[in-house]
């Protein structure tokens, strides 16, 4: 009769399936929640954060390749063994089970799959036969979605395994601090029996975990000695604490790829460690200098991929910011954008690096810019004002370069600013971060070539010549350790400080052939301090980096053909002149044009027995003049001029009466039209003859008070007028042609 009985209630249940497929058949597959969690890995695929899915749930998405097989197989033994051979629901299994029900007179046995599981996952509400049996439905209509794979993965990545911990990764990683791969068996039987009952938590079930393992050694799945042991491994489980490193780079990449379940950062476990260690060595210095925080970047030369990003000193440091992204905050750069500009000129050809800059005071309206130190040294070689970070001789050549063209420069290395800057851009006037700046002085490791820094392993190396590879190189020389006075030690190193204005912002990058390293510190709120310079605060760290991180190739190698040597004057460091004696030689970047002859030595007309300059409006006897070549820089003089020279007569002048001062002046070609300029001025001392000079060159003579006609250049033209006794006056004027 018990038999009869158990025969009509299996064919009850096939009816009733075969009922609730018809009445559902309207409703809609269970929504697969894509709301998991994102893990922000390291390069090598460690776990640098989690971060939590919607309602605070730990729910870390696993490929089912990166399970341990046995824990999958010891889920299948356990959970559902015919898990590839029935449509969502096993018949057999439900029979079975509604049979020793039956049996026992009260339930002793389950017949739910892991689909069904599964489905009751995605769907939960409260156990009644009519969600039982749409939970049915809805694994078989889960079953022509998804395949058995898919199925199984969705499964270990959305079971229950206490509290707010769903997923078998996101157990394993709260009780073993591992992700679930090499584990031990007695570790994949205690997950294993954690879905069975997760509000268990922690409790020590001993049992529960050796039943697993029973069946594991009766499927096979473990050998005689395996399950020995894993019965005797005490179950002692100590929770740990969710992987928490990095986390202004997490922060940082997690906000940049919303909606991503993993991301794969660049980043170096032991680089950032390293950093990281270095960094608070360094607090207690840094603070008795005034600065309160620092950040720091790590980028590889070879493949331009961030190592490691420090964001400040104490991430959960509340007074002084700490979760502020330092790598990321604008900041002054003080002087650090002085290597550039260098280049820049290097490459259009304005200046060699042994060219003679000027460093002394000078006004440029009401801006008076002054050297970090208030010596001034005259003239320097360009790459010495470099390496000595002066201001002066870096404000003219933004002058001589020009401002528009150094922005341009810069904006195509991925630099721009609202507000255009003007001179102060070469001394701290605009902002930029360390993480963009770190990467710009790696692309003079990479020779030139410039791109965005890759942040991701998936990230490809994307970059466009920035520099010429003579200039890079060139850059690296003038800024190598040894001319900053240091002692170099096993391989090369290239560092650049920079001090912001009020010395709020103290910075130092330093180049290796493998790393370039950016070092900012300072204060968030950007109260300065007398300590804050870039050689006293930021520089021992980024060098303590740098050198701990031993780099290997350990000398830059410039490519055979990025240089070339050419003759330069060793008084200018301009290209040697017709004039110029005892050249030198000096590198010089190949493909750029080159920069004007030197004029500093220049031919003069003088006296054979006085050596003064010959008056230009007096006559000598044949012989008594000779030419000499003297060094004259810009903005000296030549040699002096004769005392005969002087004038003979108080208050003489001359008046300059055609062309007059500040007239647009329309010339023909045409010879019946307008014959030329006429030029006419008058003089009041002894001797009669004006001599006329044209943009400052000599060009003809008149009388007093006679004209002269001359064809003058087009465009801006300087007209001056010079007595016998050295009496002057000029006039500008603009001269066009018609026709």
């Amino acid at each position: 009769m018990k038999y009869f009985s158990g025969r009509r209630v299996i064919i009850t249940l096939f009816l009733v399936l075969l009922l609730s497929g018809i009445l559902f058949a309207g409703f809609n597959m269970p929504r697969v929640p894509g709301d998991f969690g994102c893990a922000v890995h390291f390069r090598n695929g460690h776990i640098m954060r989690l971060y939590q899915a919607a309602g605070h749930r730990y729910r870390y998405w696993i490929t089912l390749d990166k399970i341990d097989p046995l824990l999958v197989k010891a889920t299948l033994a356990c959970e559902d063994r015919r898990f590839y051979f029935h449509p969502g629901v096993d018949i057999l299994a439900v029979a079975r089970a509604a049979w020793q029900d039956l049996e026992a007179g009260r339930v002793v046995s389950g017949g739910s799959t892991i689909t069904l599981q599964l489905a009751r996952l995605l769907d939960p509400g409260p156990r009644t036969l009519f969600k039982k049996l749409k939970e049915a439905f809805q694994a078989l209509l889960l079953e022509t979605r998804f395949s058995k794979k898919e199925i199984l993965e969705r499964y270990l990545n959305l079971a229950p395994y206490g509290g707010n911990r769903e997923g078998v990764a996101t157990a394993s990683l709260y009780y073993f601090g591992k992700l679930p791969r090499g584990l031990t068996p007695a570790q994949i039987a205690f997950l294993v029996s954690l879905p069975q009952a997760p509000r268990r938590g922690l409790r020590r079930d001993v049992a529960a975990r050796n039943r697993i393992l029973a069946r594991l050694r009766h499927n096979g799945l473990i050998t005689p000695a395996e399950a020995t042991k894993a019965f005797r491994t005490p179950l002692v489980i100590h929770p740990h604490p969710f992987p928490f490193r990095a986390p202004h780079a997490a922060d940082y990449l997690y906000a940049a790829h919303a909606g991503a379940r993993h991301i794969v950062s660049t980043l170096d476990a032991g680089v950032q460690g390293l950093a990281v260690s270095a960094a608070r060595r360094h607090r207690e210095r840094l603070m008795a200098l005034g600065a309160t925080q620092a950040a720091v970047v790590v980028i590889s030369n070879k493949t331009r991929a961030v190592r490691a990003l420090v964001g400040s000193l104490d991430y959960w440091n509340t007074e002084f910011g700490g979760q502020v992204r330092g790598f990321n905050a604008p900041r002054s750069p003080g002087s650090a954008l002085k290597p550039f500009l260098y280049a820049m000129a290097l490459q259009k050809g304005i200046l060699t690096p042994e060219t003679r800059m000027e460093d002394r005071p000078k006004a440029y309206g009401a801006f008076r810019p002054v050297n970090f130190s208030p010596r001034f040294r005259g003239l320097v070689p360009v790459r010495t004002a470099l390496a000595l970070s002066l201001n002066l001789p870096f404000i003219n050549l933004l002058r001589e370069t020009g401002v528009p063209a150094f922005l341009k420069f810069m904006k195509k290395a991925g630099f721009s600013w609202g507000k255009t800057p003007g001179l102060t851009a070469v001394t701290g006037g605009v902002e930029v971060k360390l993480l963009r700046l770190t990467n710009l002085y790696a692309t003079l490791a990479r020779g030139g070539r410039h791109g965005p820094p890759r942040l991701l392993t998936a990230d490809p190396l994307t970059e466009q010549p920035l520099l010429l590879p003579g200039a890079a190189s060139l850059t690296l020389q003038a800024l190598d350790v040894k001319n900053h006075g240091a002692e170099k030690g096993d391989f090369d190193i290239s560092w650049k400080t920079g001090t912001s204005w009020g010395q709020r912002d103290a910075w130092a990058i330093g180049v290796s052939p493998q790393y370039t390293v950016g070092v900012w510190a300072g204060n968030f709120d950007g109260r300065g301090a007398l300590g804050l310079t870039g050689a006293r605060a930021a520089l021992p760290l980024m060098l303590d980096i740098i050198t701990a991180l031993r780099s290997r190739p350990a000398t830059f190698r410039t490519p055979a053909g990025t240089l070339e040597w050419i003759k330069i004057c060793p008084d200018s460091g301009l290209p040697a002149g017709p004039f110029c004696s005892n050249a030198t030689l000096t590198l010089f970047p190949a493909g750029a044009p080159r920069p004007p002859v030197c004029t500093w030595h220049r031919a003069f007309l003088v006296e054979r027995e006085t050596g003064y300059r010959a008056c230009p409006w007096k006559r000598y006897p044949l012989g008594s003049l000779e030419r000499r070549i003297y060094l004259v820089p810009p903005d000296h003089a030549g040699p002096p001029f004769s005392p005969a020279c002087a004038v003979e007569e108080r208050g003489g002048t001359v008046r300059i009466l055609s062309p007059t001062q500040g007239t647009l002046y329309l010339l023909s070609k045409a010879r019946d039209l307008t014959r030329g300029l006429p030029l006419k001025a008058e003089t009041d001392t002894v001797g009669q003859t004006i001599y006329w000079f044209v943009n400052g060159k000599p060009f003809t003579k008149s009388l007093s008070g006679a004209t002269v006609i001359i064809t003058p250049p087009r465009g801006n033209v300087k007209i001056g007028a010079m007595d016998e006794t050295g009496h002057w006056s000029a006039v500008r004027i603009w001269v066009s042609f018609l026709g």
